[in-house]
Formats: C-alpha cells, sequence, structure tokens
C-alpha cells in the first residue's frame, strides 16, 4: 500500500535558514579578521556583529509568529495552538508555538493538521 506524501509549508525551514546564515556569517568575521585583535575591533566586520545578533533575534522571534498558509486549502493558520505531540500522544495544555518542543516528551513538531480542512502537512 502507497503512503501519501505530505505537502510541505517549510516551517523549520525559516530556523535553519537563520541558524546556517548565523553561522556562515561568524565564519565569515573569523576568518577575514585581522591577527591583533586591536586591528579587528577597527573593521567593518566587528561593527557589523552587533546589529546582526541584534536583527538575527528578532527575526527569529518574528518567524514564530508569522502565520502560513496550510498546501491544501491555502488558507492561514496561526503558529500558536494547544497541538497534540504524536509522539507522547499528549496535548500540550496550553497555546504554544508550532516551533516549540513539547512539554512532555521535548520532541520537535514534524506535522500538524489543518485548523479549516483537517488535513495533515509536514512543517
Amino acid at each position: 500500500m502507497e503512503e501519501k506524501q505530505l505537502k510541505s509549508v517549510f516551517f523549520h525551514f525559516r530556523f535553519k535558514f537563520l541558524a546556517i546564515t548565523a553561522i556562515f556569517f561568524l565564519l565569515w568575521v573569523i576568518l577575514s579578521g585581522s591577527a591583533e585583535f586591536d586591528q579587528f575591533t577597527k573593521t567593518t566586520q566587528f561593527k557589523l556583529l552587533g546589529p546582526f545578533f541584534i536583527s538575527s533575534g528578532i527575526f527569529y522571534l518574528l518567524f514564530r509568529k508569522i502565520p502560513f498558509k496550510c498546501p491544501n486549502c491555502y488558507k492561514f493558520i496561526s503558529t500558536r495552538k494547544d497541538w497534540y505531540c504524536p509522539s507522547c500522544e499528549k496535548k500540550q495544555g496550553r497555546e504554544r508555538y508550532l516551533s516549540d518542543k513539547c512539554v512532555h516528551c521535548k520532541q520537535m513538531l514534524a506535522t500538524s493538521f489543518c485548523d479549516h480542512c483537517k488535513e495533515e502537512f509536514r512543517l
């Protein structure tokens, strides 16, 4: 019996992209910096560190809150709800972001259900 492929909304990709960008930016700063820390503090790379980390933190908080469209019915879905964990088969007990880990088993949610069409999709 062939299993149906689930459509994806690439929700977790938002955070992976942000993490990869931060890692490559740090590598660029470290590898292009001078050997002397005194000279390094005068470079453009060093001056960009603060604004970069502040904007990364803001983007992380915003990415969690921005709703996305269901890949099946194309209606907006909230990223904050009292979701059911398929690993431990328990509800969270209060509204939590879909990007958070389960309160009980600490597993990340891989799939979710649309509030409108009740179809399952990958995050």
